[in-house]
């Protein structure tokens, strides 16, 4: 009778021996296609970061173009033309009550007072979709808005009642001037103060775009520079193992692409620093200029108009003339203690003046504007030392020519610069859209190469 054994059983532990653990086996090795898997993943990842720092830097540097060159750039020189027009327009108020009946307030060039209240209403009109949510910038507007409807009042029965009077040429009646009074006062006390911080407020908006568009530019050029080399350091890695392991010469498509790769990195890095260079160009070398020089023809408009002001209304003469004084000072700063003194010192003054003027200007471009300024002042030192009468036949027959003289050589500098401004911006953009076309393209096109490089490799394990 055969007998059955009993499976062998393990003898139980001793009580309070320790437990045996049980032994892990070695980890598998990752097998070369999981390591070209790895490579070629990290590659086409790192490829994407490098694509996504690309247009993530042309998305940043086309707000910055747009911005600059077809927003707050053009609003902010729109409102800086807001304070020149003003004054202008009180200017042309007083030299119609200044003609009397000889050439009545009704065939003044009322045309172009007229053109300027439409510039006016229009650089209101664009500074107020520059506000966005400025609560204050807004309330100074619509301030502006309705201060100048109160002018205009005044400015139209100052007019009325001067064509009523039908006085000789020559200081109006002093009904006339004390309605104009009126007039002037609200214009220069209340308006252009407004106007005038207006345009700094512009001005801020435009320095903090250009401030903000350098610095996200500096930064997507970093990260386009750091994933760039990062993608050609890893296609280096995968090329280099792909023929040490498979004993072959270098991956044609992975040449392709590592190419490819390094064309992107240069020519991106290359377009967004030209796009960085054209948006400083625009706002420095050009924009800066623009506005200076239109912040100058705003106060010489101004100091003109305090030149008519003080041959209709003999009672403010020395105050015009003080304040005629100050604003010439800081257009162009000599030591002078009074006018005189002043007009008389410009002669000699040309290598070393400093003032508004005397701080942007160089070259040629100095020698003209001087120039200009230096004839207004000796024909305005004439009107001075005139009566009455005199005074306003050369207002007539020099004042009034060598003033539009020297507007004119300001104006013709500050469009050059809109060219030049115009130019760079349009360059910026020229650069933003052939990176656009290329270097988005070329990076896409080397992840295909890659794929299409690694996937024989992979084939020859299955």
């Amino acid at each position: 009778m055969a007998v059955t054994q009993a499976p062998a059983t393990r003898p139980a532990p001793a009580p309070g021996a320790p437990a045996k653990t049980p032994v892990k086996s070695p980890p598998r090795p990752v097998s070369v296609p999981g390591r070209v898997r790895l490579l070629t993943g990290l590659s086409l990842g790192a490829l994407a970061l490098m694509l996504g720092s690309v247009v993530l830097g042309a998305l940043v540097a086309g707000a910055g173009v747009d911005d600059i060159g077809r927003d707050a750039g053009p609003q902010a020189l729109a409102t800086t033309g807001l304070y020149r027009n003003m004054s202008e327009m009180d200017a042309l108020a007083a030299e119609s009550l200044l003609q009397g009946r000889e050439r009545g307030p009704e065939q003044a060039d009322l045309e172009l007072y007229d053109q300027r209240r439409r510039q006016i209403a229009e650089a209101l009109l664009g500074a107020h979709e520059l506000a966005l949510d400025n609560t204050a910038e807004k309330n100074t507007i619509t301030s502006l808005i309705e201060g100048l409807g109160r002018y205009e009042r005044l400015a139209s029965q100052a007019r009325l009642l001067d064509r009523q009077s039908q006085h000789a040429p020559g200081p109006p009646p002093d009904d006339v001037v004390a309605v104009y009074q009126r007039a002037t006062d609200l214009m220069h006390k209340e308006l252009l103060p407004q106007a005038y911080n207006l345009t700094l407020e512009s001005g801020t908006i435009v320095r903090r775009a250009y401030e903000d568009a350098r610095s996200s530019a500096t930064l997507a050029n970093g990260a386009v520079a750091l994933t760039g080399v990062l993608t050609l350091a890893l296609l280096v890695v995968l090329q280099v193992y792909l023929t040490r392991r498979y004993r072959r010469v270098f991956n044609p498509m992975l040449l392709g692409a590592t190419a490819l790769v390094a064309v992107g990195l240069i020519g991106g890095a290359a377009l967004l620093n030209s796009q960085d260079s054209a948006l400083q160009a625009a706002k420095q070398d050009s924009f800066d200029e623009v506005l200076v020089l239109s912040r100058a023809r705003a106060i010489s408009n101004s100091l003109h108009g305090d030149q008519i002001r003080s041959l209709i209304d003999p009672e403010r003469r020395d105050t015009y003339n003080h304040t005629f004084f100050d604003k010439s000072q800081s257009l162009v700063y000599i030591e002078a203690k009074s006018l005189g003194d002043y007009q008389a010192g410009l002669n000699g003054a040309f290598d070393d003046f400093v003032g508004l003027l005397g701080t942007t200007l160089v070259g040629q471009d100095r020698v003209k504007v001087f120039t200009a300024f230096q004839r207004f002042q000796q024909s305005d030192s004439q009107l001075r030392a005139s009566d009455v009468r005199g005074g306003i036949a050369v207002f007539q027959q020099a004042a009034k020519a060598d003033y539009a003289a020297y507007d004119q050589t300001m104006e013709t500098l500050a469009k050059r610069h809109e060219v030049d401004f115009n130019r760079a911006i349009d360059s910026g953009a020229g650069a933003l859209e052939a990176l656009w076309r290329w270097v988005p393209a070329a990076l896409v096109l080397a992840g295909a190469l890659v794929l299409a490089g690694v996937r024989p490799r992979l084939k020859e394990y299955r």
